[in-house]
């Protein structure tokens, strides 16, 4: 673009660029050196700032000054030692005494660090007002916080220092460096808001230096803002977003709204590469199930969405179909015929003659031989786990195909018709309910690189999967986890997974699971397909493979089920939390650990776990050891069933 003329016809002088600036102090903790976040935040700060300090501790010192040498270029940095680890303000004490052993500083200093992912606008640092002693990313409301707004003398609003411009005047105001050199060392959250927070608010209040922010004053209307309206900070211009919204336990998002998923989102739209440092950060930190409920991955389709696309960028797809029950491929067919997009057919099935009968009927259905491949799998173990990872992995990992569907022929003979059947209804309605539903999971694959997993929620329409749903694998699932190199944090009670193993998926983000040498021996034979055997742990390991990977999972319900699934859920926590004293979460929660406490409810959970661990090593025993158990356990605690 042509540079903008005034009147005269001369070309108007291109901008200065801003001053560097003098200093920049970012702290390092919690082996966060080799973080994406960490990174892109140290390389934007060395282009801007005359001198880098980096404060970390003694562990992580060697990993620190790797990462730099890769970076700094210019030999501007300098990294010091601080020891206490979480004490955020005390790093940034040390990285200041640092700073002026040298001398008077002559510039702007930045005050920022690992704890908070910055900047979001990709020059979001560069070009910061520096007409004000202290501007802060935002701040906390002491005037609405009940625990402060009473006490005498309180500052409206107290500055947070995950990031902070610090003038000169103030950086070299020996006031200022008698308030930093008397900070203690502070024990917890709290901690650091009263006795650091407070006295630097009320330090810069009594000796008149102005406070600006990085957005409007009046945009954030909660206590703790930074946190409860973390979707207002992106959309009003913060430089930057705290890490600990994250950390934060999935009920405290719920009991104060927070809008994570609006965050993201807007993230993504202004920092493609912030974005994906944050995922990454998630997947690595925060357990599957606590960042798929705080970011809201979950998703109603629309079963009218505007759209007649036939093809995408990334190809045809592979829909791998395990046709154990051969006289299923009307059943087949009937999803088969929705599909909008090009795709090739990979069917596994149980024998020869199953395989004659399933290419019949494409066959007659007119399906393209060259656009079908029909295998009949080696061994009759592991089911459709197997036949996905052990007869198609050439498939998956040729390069050939980016997006695929897995169906299967699901019976679920060990419940009664009726529930097989609804489970049925929820995988096929949920993944491939019509031309529509399944053109807005394309887009959406299109659309977000990071989409590495579609699945329908977990299912407990007519099971008992809500808070067990690992059953006896767990320990498999770890161990398999360990093995494997995927280091993620492991849910507590209910794995995302794909229960009843059919989903969407992008290929490569489940290569990890077809680069195993899985062996058909490595499956329990039938009829000794049981909770701990290796194919139900790889229903359980999709969705952390995925996530070791850095792709996101996400839940998708069309209109019906939702309504029907939450309907379902809803009387479910009401019969639940009816029964128990009081109406507030947190006190009903109490009431409920307290119980499960208990002698009987512990033994419980022992030998559930014993047993477990003797079905997995001897799968025949089951048969013996469940009619033990089902007389054992009442007695431990009335009313228990196994």
């Amino acid at each position: 673009m042509p540079p903008r003329t005034r009147q005269t016809g001369q070309p108007e002088p291109r901008p200065h660029p801003p001053e560097p600036y003098a200093a920049a102090i970012y702290v390092i903790q919690h082996k966060a050196e080799a973080a994406a976040h960490v990174r892109l935040a140290l390389t934007d700060l060395l282009a801007i700032a005359t001198r880098v300090i980096v404060v970390t501790t003694g562990d992580s010192l060697p990993n620190v000054q790797t990462t730099l040498a890769g970076l700094d270029r210019g030999q501007r940095a300098a990294v010091i030692t601080h020891d206490r680890d979480g004490a955020i303000l005390s790093a940034y004490r040390a990285g200041l005494g640092r700073l002026l052993r040298d001398g008077p500083v002559t510039g702007h200093v930045i005050l920022t660090g690992y704890h908070v992912f910055g900047p979001i606008r990709p020059d979001g640092w560069r070009d910061l007002p520096r007409d004000a002693d202290l501007l802060s990313a935002y701040w906390h409301n002491a005037a609405l916080d009940p625990r402060l707004r009473s006490r005498a003398d309180m500052p409206d609003k107290l500055p947070y220092l995950d990031f902070a411009l610090l003038s000169p005047a103030l950086v070299n105001d020996p006031g200022f460096q008698k308030l930093c050199h008397d900070l203690p060392l502070f024990n917890d959250y709290w901690d650091q808001i009263e006795r650091g927070l407070v006295p630097l608010a009320r330090f810069l209040r009594d000796t008149g230096r102005r406070i600006a922010w990085a957005m409007p004053e009046d945009a954030m209307q909660t206590a703790d803002p930074r946190h409860y309206e973390v979707h207002r900070l992106v959309a009003e211009g913060a430089p930057c977003l705290p890490v600990s919204v994250l950390m934060l336990d999935p009920l405290l998002h719920d009991l104060n709204g927070i809008d994570l998923r609006a965050a993201l989102d807007g993230l993504r739209a202004r920092n493609p590469a912030l974005y994906n440092a944050v995922m990454a950060f998630a997947a690595a930190r925060v357990p599957l199930r606590a960042f798929t409920t705080i970011a809201d991955q979950y998703e109603v389709l629309s079963t009218h969405y505007p759209s007649d696309r036939g093809t995408w960028d990334f190809g045809p797809v592979a829909v791998f179909i395990h046709a154990f029950y051969a006289e299923m491929m009307p059943e087949f067919w009937a999803l088969i015929a929705k599909f909008p997009m090009p795709a090739h057919l990979f069917l596994s099935t149980a024998s020869d003659q199953d395989k004659a009968m399933i290419e019949a009927f494409l066959d007659a259905q007119q399906w393209p031989a060259a656009h079908r491949t029909v295998r009949v799998v080696a061994q009759n173990r592991g089911r459709d786990m197997s036949a996905l990872f052990i007869t198609f992995r050439d498939v998956a990992l040729s390069g050939d195909y980016q997006v695929a569907l897995r169906l299967h022929s699901k019976r679920t003979p060990q419940v009664s018709r009726q529930v097989a059947e609804g489970f049925k209804a929820h995988l096929f309605d949920n993944l491939v309910h019509s031309p529509a539903t399944i053109r807005q999971l394309l887009d959406r694959f299109e659309a977000e690189p990071d989409l590495g997993l579609v699945i329908p929620p977990v299912i407990h329409t007519g099971f008992g999967t809500l808070g067990h749903a690992w059953y006896s694998n767990r320990e498999v699932v770890r161990d398999l986890s360990a093995r494997m190199g995927l280091n993620v944090p492991l849910d507590a009670d209910t794995p995302v997974a794909p229960y009843g193993t059919m989903f969407w998926f992008r290929i490569p983000a489940l290569r990890v699971m077809f680069d195993w040498p899985w062996q058909w021996e490595d499956y329990n034979p039938e009829p000794h397909h049981i909770d701990g055997g290796l194919a139900h742990a790889q229903e359980r390991l999709i969705g952390y493979a995925v996530q070791a990977s850095g792709y996101r999972t996400l839940s998708v319900m069309t209109p019906q089920l939702a309504a029907r699934n939450y309907a379902r859920l809803e009387y479910k926590m009401q019969l639940f939390a009816a029964r128990l004293a009081s109406h507030h979460l947190l006190d009903q929660l109490a009431q409920l650990d307290r119980n499960a406490e208990t002698f009987g409810i512990r033994l419980i959970r022992r030998l559930r776990v014993i047993y477990g661990r003797i079905i997995r090593r001897f799968p025949g025993a089951r048969a013996y050891l469940k009619p033990v158990a089902r007389r054992i356990l009442p007695l431990l605690t009335p009313g228990y069933r196994l």
